[in-house]
């Protein structure tokens, strides 16, 4: 989030923007003709991943991560749900990861040892047990990642891409979770007030089966276009409590709040937001309990949205 982000997120962000690419190409892209080798190519690839997999155990040197299917949804942990994004990329890399090739020779040993000491233990369960168990690693400034499986140590690809594949096993539990904050649509709202420092409150009322704004004229199709971008309101990331902007939340000024009350009062929502010009995000208090980010580009274009009513 800060400007001078850290390594892990520089990781986590290179990861995304391949994988959502393969998300995209990946039953259109098909560069190799398959040829026989000495290998299984295919040894941690798992087939229709989604109707196979019914839970996943990512065990890392300071986290463990469970995502597990529960009827129709997956969780993170018990007790999340899992974003459906990172779900569906996650799931096609376990389709389409690859053997590049086996490692041999004098450096086998040494990597296979730093991955089984750094690196991520890998179970995936289906209807029959354990479809598949090994251990990630690997170098990014390399963009080498490494799978051990029993004796044996590989160098990992996805076909046609330069990748650091194990990125995405090493993901933190945060970076899982869903990240709608509102689970509805301005149908589900009674109200949805905006108050920002220096500024008349703005408030919208549900009224005559539509969202209407509160003691002064504006055109109703652009009070209804600002007030849909709470539909499915989410947050960018959930941060943890030792992150940088956390540690440094008394220098952020108070940019205002966000409520909205619903139907249900489970879906109501206050959000504090609090903005510092040396970050590149805004920090979101949900509901005085856990801490989030928004982006600057999105919460300014709401704000200026706003001006327009």
């Amino acid at each position: 989030m800060a400007k001078s982000q850290s390594r892990k997120n520089i990781v986590l962000l290179s990861v995304w923007v391949v994988l959502v690419l393969l998300t995209i190409l990946a039953y259109n892209y098909n560069p190799y003709e398959r040829k026989s080798t000495s290998f299984e190519k295919d040894l941690f690839a798992i087939e229709n991943a989604m109707q196979s997999i019914l839970r996943i155990e990512l065990n890392g040197q300071d986290f463990k991560n469970t995502l597990e299917k529960n009827g129709n949804s997956w969780t993170v942990n018990q007790e999340y749900l899992l974003d459906a994004s990172m779900q569906q990329v996650f799931f096609k890399l376990l389709e389409q990861v690859s053997i590049q090739r086996p490692i041999t020779g004098e450096n086998s040993a040494k990597i296979k040892q730093n991955v089984l000491d750094s690196g991520v233990q890998v179970t995936i369960y289906g209807n029959e047990g354990i479809l598949n168990s090994y251990t990630v690693g690997g170098d990014f400034q390399a963009m080498r990642s490494y799978f051990v499986k029993g004796e044996d140590v590989y160098l990992m690809q996805l076909p046609g891409y330069q990748s650091y594949v194990a990125g995405i096993y090493e993901v933190p539990e945060n970076d899982w979770r869903d990240r709608v904050i509102f689970d509805g649509i301005w149908q589900d709202m009674v109200s949805l007030k905006i108050d920002r420092p220096n500024k008349e409150t703005v408030e919208f009322k549900y009224d005559n089966r539509l969202m209407r704004i509160q003691n002064q004229q504006a055109d109703s199709a652009e009070v209804m276009n600002f007030v849909e971008r709470f539909n499915y309101f989410f947050v960018d990331q959930f941060l943890p409590e030792d992150h940088i902007a956390l540690q440094k939340r008394e220098s952020f000024d108070k940019a205002g709040t966000i409520e909205i009350e619903g139907l249900d009062k489970d879906k109501s929502l206050r959000l504090e937001l609090f903005k510092n010009p040396e970050f590149n995000a805004y920090l979101v208090h949900i509901n005085g309990k856990e801490w989030a980010a928004i982006r600057n580009e999105r919460m300014e274009k709401l704000w200026i949205e706003l001006e327009k009513l």
